[in-house]
């Protein structure tokens, strides 16, 4: 009996706890998506996302925006622009327009880090575009901040977005010898596209890298559990396409001559299977030319940017900080120097373990 009525006690504690922070919260306006657009100089726009529950259960979304001159603070000024106070505790992505990010984003970096109510988990992207516009977008069953976030963290999981979020941005920036990278989205046909990757030396970009060469890049940053990759070659005069399917790669540096000019040798390994081949048959010949196609092409695509990275002086391979790992008493400054002529070779071995369905891509 006794526990009957603390189990009824707990559950009308519970209860009532649930009915007073919804009473909290239909008083916050929550913003889950923040932007910034770049105005020209000393002037910001600031767009937050609040997300609406409508009687019907349906999402729908309201956007907050103030220009300001330029601020560490300036997402507190949308609080002026609203009935509600705007609250950061679940923001779960931040947006800077390709402008703003080429201008620098030290102080909306400095921002987030110092708010304790966001997480380290927050995603980052630079916007092709419009940011307000992009946050302004609907997206159907889901807020618009969420739909970003599970876009990101899709292609993340299964496309070629290298790991991101806000914690290894931070790392990539405060640690010596290896520079950021962020997605590069754009709003495309009222839909979020995927356009390539943002090159950073500090806070600032300086550089991107076209969307064809995010697999390269991505194998080479870290491992791949499940992407795709197309081929194109041409058969008796006839240009036929090959697709590669559930790749899989993991990567070894060997370091050598660390206390002179540093050496690098890369080793890729690379894991698929042919899915579709617009060729008459798939072979065991057809996988022995796939096999060698994509190796020519991925070593080809790989020394050509990390030659184009030494020589924009930016290090989002992170090559500094294998050979500072290896080092006692490495030098920062003496390793930038180093850098931009160090020899890296890179060794590329594929793999098609299956050969899978030929139909037309």
């Amino acid at each position: 009996m006794k526990k009957i009525i603390i189990a009824v006690i707990v559950m009308a504690i519970v209860g009532y706890s649930g009915r007073v922070d919804k009473e909290i919260l239909d008083e916050l306006d929550v913003a889950t998506a923040v932007g910034f657009d770049y105005k020209g100089k000393n002037k910001i726009e600031t767009t937050a996302v609040v997300p609406v529950i409508n009687p019907d259960k349906s999402i729908s979304n309201k956007t907050l925006s103030s220009i300001d001159n330029l601020s560490k603070e300036s997402l507190v000024n949308l609080n002026r622009k609203s009935p509600k106070p705007v609250v950061n505790g679940k923001i779960e992505v931040a947006l800077y327009s390709k402008k703003l990010a080429e201008v620098g984003l030290q102080d909306y970096i400095d921002y987030i880090h110092r708010d304790p109510s966001i997480g380290t988990r927050l995603l980052l992207a630079v916007v092709d575009g419009n940011v307000k516009k992009l946050l302004g977008e609907s997206f159907k069953e889901y807020d618009t901040g969420t739909y970003i976030q599970r876009q990101i963290n899709n292609n993340i999981k299964n496309g070629l977005i290298p790991k991101n979020n806000f914690h290894l941005f931070l790392s990539s920036y405060y640690t010596r010898g290896m520079d950021p990278v962020l997605p590069i989205i754009e709003l495309k046909d009222k839909k979020i596209n995927v356009k390539g990757l943002a090159l950073f030396k500090g806070t600032q970009m300086v550089g991107s890298l076209p969307y064809r060469y995010m697999f390269v890049f991505k194998a080479l940053h870290e491992t791949i559990k499940n992407a795709g990759y197309k081929l194109r070659t041409k058969e008796k005069g006839k240009t036929e396409y090959i697709s590669i399917q559930g790749l899989q790669t993991k990567k070894k540096f060997h370091v050598r001559n660390m206390h002179t000019t540093p050496e690098i040798t890369l080793h890729l390994k690379i894991k698929g299977y042919i899915r579709e081949y617009t060729g008459e048959k798939v072979t065991a010949k057809t996988a022995v030319k796939a096999e060698k196609l994509m190796k020519d092409k991925v070593h080809k695509e790989a020394v050509s940017m990390i030659k184009d990275f030494q020589r924009s002086n930016i290090d989002p391979l992170s090559f500094g900080d294998q050979v500072r790992s290896r080092t006692r008493n490495w030098d920062g400054k003496k390793w930038e120097q180093q850098y931009k002529n160090m020899k890296v070779n890179v060794k590329v071995d594929v793999m098609i373990l299956e050969i899978g369905v030929v139909d037309g891509l």
